[in-house]
């Protein structure tokens, strides 16, 4: 259980770093994170009975966030957050083996599920420390691909 609050250190750090630093990309990203694992771990199940079937209240929130992660992806003036959906698809994607499955091991389901999370906020500090670089470079960074330069 230790290695949970861990993660939630790490993301709590790296979306506080992202609304404090962040581009609007950077900063809604990292509010969706936080609200998706504080929502995760408000409504799994009991650890009896986690990961024993699909999660779908998890499902749930994966699916929101995956439908935000998209949204950021198709319209940031970005590359990172194509490979940050990318990943959080294929933890998306653990629910849908799971129900074709059943036979799938909890375990298995379980790292499936969440290990992609911490790479996801590796890309978002990451893309957080490039939009800073770009701004003190540059003196502006666009943030969504259809935005003029002239109206930062």
């Amino acid at each position: 259980m230790d290695r949970v609050w861990i993660f939630y250190a790490i993301q709590i750090a790296a979306s506080v770093f992202a609304l404090w630093r962040g581009g609007a990309p950077e900063r809604v990203l990292g509010l969706a994170l936080l609200l998706a694992a504080v929502s995760t771990q408000v409504l799994q199940d009991d650890m009896a009975v986690r990961f024993a079937g699909v999660e779908l209240d998890v499902l749930l929130v994966d699916l929101a966030l995956l439908a935000v992660m998209l949204a950021i992806t198709l319209h940031a003036d970005r590359f990172w957050p194509a490979w940050a959906t990318a990943l959080h698809l294929l933890g998306t994607g653990a629910h849908l083996a799971r129900a074709i499955s059943p036979d799938v091991i909890r375990l298995t389901y379980a790292v499936l599920a969440a290990a992609w999370s911490y790479p996801i906020v590796v890309l978002l500090v990451i893309g957080t420390l490039r939009h800073a670089s770009r701004i003190r470079s540059k003196g502006w960074d666009l943030d969504w691909s259809r935005q003029d330069p002239t109206l930062r």
